[in-house]
């Protein structure tokens, strides 16, 4: 009975494994050393205050509090959190960072994953806009503009102002 099976090298390709391994290990070289700017990116993306506060009751400093994000520590042995303006900014930061079906109980909150997506700017600001608006406990309103850069990068700015309050700017560099 003839064996009809092609016949492999019983060896490995040293040299092309090698090659292989390189290629890929330049790459997690580059993405270890953008990864300490990216988290720090991330950390502390730019919020930009013009205008007075509020004096108005109906955004007093309890009207949003909640735990702060990312989550921290407070020193007391509890969980930091944050209130009003801060509380808002890190809200709007936790849709950016979230992406879509992370949340067990809010499977919809973030933003989708876009990596295979053929997307321009006005499409993903109105995506970033509609998410963000869905998560904000009440009336904001938002101004959302998107930059791509050639590699396909995202910088998002998002300006908000409660009525009868200063205006905010965020802007956050989205990294693959």
């Amino acid at each position: 009975m003839a064996n009809n099976f092609p016949s492999y090298p019983s060896q490995i390709d040293t040299a092309e494994l090698q090659r292989i391994k390189s290629k890929f290990q330049i790459s997690d070289n580059i993405r270890s050393e953008r990864s300490e700017l990216i988290k720090q990116r991330r950390e502390n993306p730019e919020i930009i205050r013009s205008g007075e506060l509020s004096s108005d009751g109906k955004y007093g400093s309890k009207t949003l509090k909640g735990l702060s994000y990312p989550l921290q520590l407070d020193g007391k042995g509890g969980l930091k959190t944050s209130s009003n303006f801060s509380r808002l900014s890190e809200q709007i930061l936790e849709v950016l960072d979230t992406k879509v079906g992370e949340r067990v109980y809010r499977q919809f909150f973030g933003l989708p994953e876009l990596v295979f997506e053929t997307i321009s700017e006005s499409v993903l600001a109105s995506l970033i806009k509609k998410q963000v608006q869905a998560a904000l406990p009440f009336e904001v309103e938002l101004d959302v503009s998107v930059e791509l850069d050639e590699d396909g990068r995202a910088i998002i700015f998002i300006g908000y102002s409660l009525e009868g309050s200063g205006r905010y700017i965020i802007k956050y560099a989205a990294n693959n």
